[in-house]
């Protein structure tokens, strides 16, 4: 087939962007981007097309989600690097090693209380032999193929096109976070499939024969379950869901049955476990939550400058991501309006048909306030997070709007390749708005000197801590505490948590400094000159010279434990590692 033909050498392309990325060859991102172009455009005029059968559709929706999962992996094919997959790995590795689901992490403690994707990856560990990475992947790998298979019946079922299924797939991968965000391994990675999975099994039962509509109640109600113990935001949104297309249901009259049974059990079952288990989700999501609906306002108000667009929440730019670039990502946007303008009339329209319409509608109204969101400072993540939910719904009024262009009649050809180009520039208009620039490929962790394999300092540092196992936590930056975390398998604290990242940057030892440490039981500390090992995308890897990221802190901010009675146990130039309780 030529899509999948296509989607071959589109992958064999991105390999060879990402291997001359290792190298520090300048400007692979085109031949980068080509090569997702080719993954995308085929299978999206394939889909466009009347000749495909159901089966061919359902291969093509199939083929596009493993092959855009396969860019993610072929960018790191040997170690987890996005910034919350070496906290997953951790927990999976702790569950495998003490037999125990609540193991605690001292970096995002929530993550503990949720064991769904370490329990699922623990248990192929266990059967398989094989390390987190490999099986986290392929867990990951199999979620990313349900969403895509769970959208494709939810879609075909809802409209009763295979056709409408197909493309409405194809452009939510259009979603910011569906390259890179969404494919790391993470709980969220996990959960959101899930939820599409049982949204597409309320679906089925809704049109199924009497005969047959409790045995769905089976699958849903364990669907249900799955997200519960495995991601708190998941959760939370399906429980909204089901209570809106309950009263959907209601308003509409419809003549099936309701589904307000199973919005009772997510709602019982979500407080049960927030309340039982992982109380701590309220104080860990409220100030997150309060924080953005307060500078929301104050943006809105204009009491606060709002965020510049392609810069970092701190302000900085990111890698001078290109002009091109920007005007793809924001013409993205653009053909998003504009197919939801084409597409919301329809899709209302068939309300009291379908009642689950009303939910497409309302998250595709979701999205673009979602989208607003992003001009906030602190709102910014909160709005990216939620833009994977609200797209499920945008995804098919876009396409309700978008199948009108391949109505028979004049100029259908040039009707049906203007919808594939517009289509294909949303694609990719959002992996570049989803991913920092600088970030897209692959960054140099080993190289080759003299025959010999050299490890990024931080990697190294975590080896060091696999082989010679500190008796006792750890305090470091963002980069290095995660890989301690998922290779050196070390309790490590990190992030602005009991004040660490402002002991570990000052220049001076002040007096409050090693009582905090002690508080929190810290012995041994990570004093790292490499500014980019508090960044969590970059900190990885080895920072090449005129970066932007090879900056180094005063050496004093290194130098201060030194003057201490301390031991010194690791040193490879710009890490340091002291013992604080071996006094000398």
């Amino acid at each position: 087939m030529t899509a999948a033909l296509c989607a071959g050498v589109g992958l064999v392309i991105c390999s060879i962007a990402n291997a001359l990325s290792r190298e520090t060859v300048d400007s692979p991102q085109l031949l980068y981007w080509a090569g997702v172009s080719l993954i995308v455009v085929p299978t999206i005029f394939r889909l466009c097309l009347e000749a495909p059968s159901t089966r061919e559709r359902f291969a093509l929706v199939a083929l596009l989600a493993v092959s855009l999962y396969t860019v993610k992996v072929i960018r790191d094919p040997f170690l987890f690097t996005f910034p919350d997959e070496p906290i997953h790995a951790f927990n999976a590795n702790q569950i495998v090693q003490t037999h125990h689901l609540f193991n605690g992490n001292a970096i995002l403690p929530i993550t503990s209380d949720f064991p769904g994707l370490g329990s699922a990856t623990s248990a192929l560990m266990t059967l398989t032999g094989m390390s987190s990475f490999v099986t986290g992947t392929i867990l990951i790998g199999v979620a990313r193929l349900t969403f895509a298979l769970a959208l494709f019946l939810l879609f075909s079922r809802i409209s009763g096109s295979p056709r409408i299924a197909g493309l409405g797939v194809a452009i939510y991968a259009a979603n910011s976070n569906f390259l890179s965000w969404g494919t790391q391994y993470a709980y969220e990675s996990l959960s959101l499939p899930l939820l599409v999975v049982v949204l597409a099994a309320l679906a089925e039962r809704e049109h199924a024969s009497p005969y047959w509509e409790r045995s769905w109640a089976a699958p849903i109600v364990l669907g249900i379950s799955a997200i519960v113990v495995t991601h708190h935001l998941t959760s939370y949104a399906l429980v909204g869901l089901l209570v809106v297309l309950a009263i959907v249901f209601q308003l509409t009259r419809s003549p099936r049955r309701n589904p307000w049974p199973f919005a009772l059990f997510a709602l019982v079952a979500s407080l049960g476990w927030l309340f039982v288990v992982a109380s701590s989700t309220v104080g860990y999501l409220s100030p997150v939550l309060v924080e953005a609906f307060k500078d929301t306002i104050r943006t809105a108000s204009g009491e606060v400058a709002p965020r510049t667009l392609f810069h970092s929440s701190s302000g900085s730019v990111i890698a001078e991501t290109p002009l091109l670039a920007r005007v793809i990502s924001l013409a993205a946007v653009g053909l998003l309006g504009v197919g939801f303008l084409a597409g919301i009339r329809p899709t209302w329209r068939r309300r009291f048909e379908e009642p689950m319409t009303v939910l497409f509608c309302l998250g595709a109204l979701g999205f673009f306030g979602a989208l607003a969101l992003r001009f906030a400072p602190a709102a910014w993540e909160t709005g990216n997070r939620a833009g994977e939910f609200f797209f499920i719904g945008l995804a098919f009024v876009v396409t309700s709007g978008a199948v009108l262009l391949l109505r028979p009649g004049e100029r259908l050809r040039m009707r049906r390749t203007l919808l594939v180009v517009a289509v294909g520039v949303s694609v990719v208009g959002g992996a570049i708005t989803g991913w920092p620039w600088d970030s897209q490929l692959a960054r140099p962790l080993r190289i080759t000197a003299d025959g010999r394999v050299v490890e990024s300092e931080s990697l190294e540092l975590a080896h060091w801590a696999s082989l010679h196992p500190p008796e006792g936590t750890l305090a470091s930056l963002n980069s290095d505490s995660r890989l301690l975390l998922s290779v050196g398998n070390a309790e490590a604290k990190t992030d602005a948590t009991n004040g660490i990242e402002r002991i570990l940057e000052g220049r001076k030892l002040q007096p409050w400094m090693l009582p905090e440490l002690h508080r929190v039981g810290v012995r041994y500390v990570v004093a790292d000159r490499r500014i980019v090992s508090n960044d969590n995308v970059r900190g990885y890897f080895f920072a090449e010279h005129g970066s932007g990221v090879d900056s180094l802190l005063p050496l004093a901010a290194m130098r201060k434990f030194a003057r201490l009675p301390v031991g010194r146990i690791y040193d490879s130039g710009h890490i340091v590692v002291y013992d604080l309780r071996d006094r000398r």
